[in-house]
């Protein structure tokens, strides 16, 4: 949920003030709508110290028109692309790094709206669970005393 949260604020900071997020696309969306979500999730083990987790996350924005929606979604394409993104997860020191994003065609809802989907790639990197041992509490020294012979 962190995740999700975190991509959440970050296509948020790309959007108008008024922009409302939601984490589930609404029944009876608002102009000023966003959705994101999770869509898929693949993990890939690369060390014996970590996997990586790929998740994809679907955006829909919604808009009164066809070019109010494609600006949108392109000042996310471009906060993504313009730099290898970084994105901070909420409440950790860890990373979410943007793989790329993108985006369809604009089509009009059931209820007059216009709206656009897109999918934003994602990676993170987790630590496996090491096994923990118990500490060595006292280490002292051994001097050994050597006289050269000769």
């Amino acid at each position: 949920m962190n995740e999700l949260t975190s991509v959440g604020a970050f296509v948020k900071s790309a959007m108008p003030p008024a922009t409302q997020l939601k984490h589930e696309v609404p029944d009876k969306p608002t102009k000023d709508t966003v959705a994101v979500r999770m869509l898929t999730t693949d993990t890939e083990s690369e060390t014996a110290y970590h996997y990586r987790v790929d998740r994809s996350y679907q955006i829909v924005i919604y808009g009164a028109d066809s070019p109010s929606v494609l600006t949108k979604m392109d000042a996310i394409s471009r906060k993504i692309n313009d730099r290898n993104t970084l994105i901070p997860i909420t409440g950790t020191l860890r990373y979410i790094r943007t793989d790329g994003f993108n985006f369809g065609a604009t089509f009009r809802t059931e209820s007059g709206l216009w709206a656009c989907v897109g999918v934003l790639q994602t990676e993170v990197r987790e630590a496996r669970t090491q096994e923990q041992y118990e500490k060595i509490m006292h280490v002292y020294p051994r001097y050994e005393l050597r006289i050269p012979v000769g």
